[in-house]
């Protein structure tokens, strides 16, 4: 039987990115001799236009998997496959498993699957293509003959040994890579051991029996025969990022995949880890076969929330130990928080910030926080009657759904803008380039707007590649005082944002400028750049000036952006990281400043 896997990806944060558990079901079902494709939605589809879709690729099964931010999607489109093929429709997925009951109320749906879908899946569309009965199938719910909702037990976890690796061929690989800076993404688990009360894994934990079985981790062997293949099959890749919850569950684990990881492989690879499962030694060994970045869940500043709210046990000594390390290994570092959860208030939003004010990682990755059914957090918003009243389609949630007392939505916003102005500025002082680093010194610019939140810093991802930015919308400039060491030049790029090339408007000018105490303002670097009419202005544009003539003088250095009359809609234009360095700066940049360009 042939089966579309259809997976939304829409109006999100994120960009398109490999998916581990459609990947294990493409190749699950392949083993099972079944036909898969894969309908990756990264934009959205009028219905005649996924009607069209459905039908060219006329599927005997049809198969959804949706987050819960990404549910508003899957029922729409699983409606107009209902209309436009009249096929058999499940959904999987996390929403599906978390939230059945509301799924099921669906009647875009026939069936549901709960948990692990692997087996499952293979099982119905064996029944579907053979004539055979499936309403006994293990972890799936459908209707039954008088409308009724057949609820079947789920299953034990699965053997993750037992299972094909995951499938690469359905995907758009290219896709992936260009958008990922050619990372290449790998799982060594399953399951996390944690139980916070916001997460998901608390329910699919206990919906399998507990932590103690849902925890699996494949054999190092295994893991480094799949990466064997991966490396032959990209044979360009950049680097290696592990999606297992936890990388660092067990150190016996961890130590022997560095044994064998440093013996076959020079690819740098990138990990999540809780700050309570690591030691110095252990970051140093890992470091020492390939580790270049760690990603850690911060979420709150405020001990009491973070261990009685969230359930979260680590203390802030602890995170900032973890950060210590990180910083004297030479690791980049990224960390998550929330803010916006019941309790919260702007003192214990502020204490978060000053967190990581201590910490200071790489990367800031701000959330407002959003209450997934079926868990314990989701729980008590509903028993505390907290009204949920915006939704979202985004797992990095922006926008405050619940109506906490003491806390208005408009004061939580308000925190989250401050939030990421500040990440923008760790961000750009942590990885400053050169000897004066424009980005990270833009607070002691002058800076001219013409508009409210013009110019700030931002992080770019243009083609795979993030780059912290200053944005400027025209017309806005910044005027820097500063003494030019001999040798001086001038690097940045300029770019427009992906977001705004196929939006009304035109381009706009790029202007470097100088003054000195004894000669008027003059223009030594100028150029106009339009993406959104000439396909070779989309992407990072890099340059470098000559400061000679301004040698050992203090000068005033001014960015600009002018747009021309009339265009001047959704010129979302970025210098990136313009920074000035002389040849005595060449030996000083270290790694994790030029992955911070």
């Amino acid at each position: 039987m042939k089966v579309l896997l259809i997976y939304p990806d829409i109006n999100t944060i994120q960009f398109p990115h490999f998916q581990h558990g459609l990947a294990w079901l493409a190749a699950a079902l392949k083993r099972g001799g079944h036909e898969v494709e894969l309908l990756y939605l990264e934009r959205e589809l009028s219905d005649r236009e996924f009607a069209a879709e459905l039908v060219r690729r006329d599927p005997g099964l049809v198969a959804f998997s949706s987050t819960t931010q990404q549910y508003v999607f899957a029922k729409r489109y699983a409606a107009v496959a209902k209309s436009a093929l009249d096929r058999f429709v499940v959904i999987g997925g996390i929403h599906a498993t978390i939230d059945p009951e509301g799924v099921m109320a669906d009647p875009c749906f026939d069936a549901l699957v709960r948990g692990e879908g692997e087996y499952p899946l293979v099982e119905l569309a064996d029944a579907l293509s053979g004539g055979g009965d499936c309403s006994k199938i293990l972890n799936l719910w459908l209707r039954g003959p008088g409308g009724g909702v057949i609820r079947n037990p789920v299953r034990p976890p699965v053997d993750l040994s037992g299972l094909p690796w995951p499938d690469r061929e359905v995907w758009d690989n290219e896709l992936l890579m260009r958008h990922n800076d050619r990372q290449v993404s790998v799982m060594a688990s399953r399951g996390c051991p944690f139980r916070c009360t916001y997460c998901c894994n608390t329910v699919l934990a206990d919906l399998h029996g507990g932590n103690a079985q849902w925890v699996r981790q494949r054999p190092v062997p295994e893991v480094i025969a799949e990466l064997e293949d991966l490396h032959r099959r990209f044979p360009d890749m950049k680097s290696l990022i592990f999606m297992d919850e936890i990388f660092t569950v067990h150190k016996r684990w961890v130590r022997e995949f560095c044994d064998e990881y440093q013996q076959r492989f020079s690819t740098p690879f990138q990990i999540f880890l809780r700050v309570e499962t690591v030691d110095r030694e252990l970051l140093a060994r890992m470091k020492e076969a390939g580790l270049y970045s760690v990603i850690v869940g911060v979420e709150s500043g405020n001990e009491t929330i973070r261990r009685e709210l969230l359930n979260r046990k680590m203390s802030n000594d602890q995170i900032i130990r973890v950060f210590k390390w990180a910083d004297e290994l030479g690791l980049e570092t990224w960390d998550f928080n929330m803010i916006g959860v019941p309790g919260d208030t702007e003192d214990t939003i502020r204490e978060t910030m000053a967190l990581n004010r201590l910490i200071r990682p790489h990367h800031v990755q701000v959330s407002i926080f959003y209450p997934f059914p079926g868990t314990p957090l989701h729980q008590q918003c509903l028993d505390e009657g907290l009204t949920k009243v915006d939704e979202s389609t985004s797992v990095f949630h922006s926008r405050p759904v619940l109506d906490l007392p003491g806390l208005p939505r408009e004061k939580t916003l308000a925190l989250h803008r401050e939030f990421m102005a500040l990440a923008h500025e760790i961000e750009a002082e942590k990885t400053a380039k050169g000897y004066a680093d424009l980005a990270a010194l833009l607070s002691a610019a002058q800076v001219h707007e013409e508009g409210p939140g013009y110019v700030g810093r931002w992080r770019v991802r243009i083609h795979g590649e993030d780059r912290m930015c200053i944005l400027m919308h025209p017309n806005s400039s910044a005027a820097y005082h500063l003494h030019i060491r001999p040798r001086t030049m001038l690097r940045f790029g300029m770019a427009f944002s992906p977001d705004v090339w196929d939006k009304p408007g035109g381009g706009a000018t790029f202007e470097v400028r100088v003054k000195t105490r004894l000669r008027k303002e003059r223009v030594i670097f100028s150029e106009f750049i339009d993406p959104k009419r000439r396909p070779r202005d989309r992407g990072w544009l890099d340059r470098e000036l000559d400061l000679a003539p301004f040698r050992g003088k203090t000068v005033e250095l001014t960015l600009a952006t002018i747009a021309p009359p009339g265009q001047n809609q959704h010129c979302a234009a970025f210098w990136s990281r313009p920074y000035l360095w002389s040849e005595f700066d060449l030996h000083r940049s270290t790694p994790n400043q030029e992955r911070g360009k």
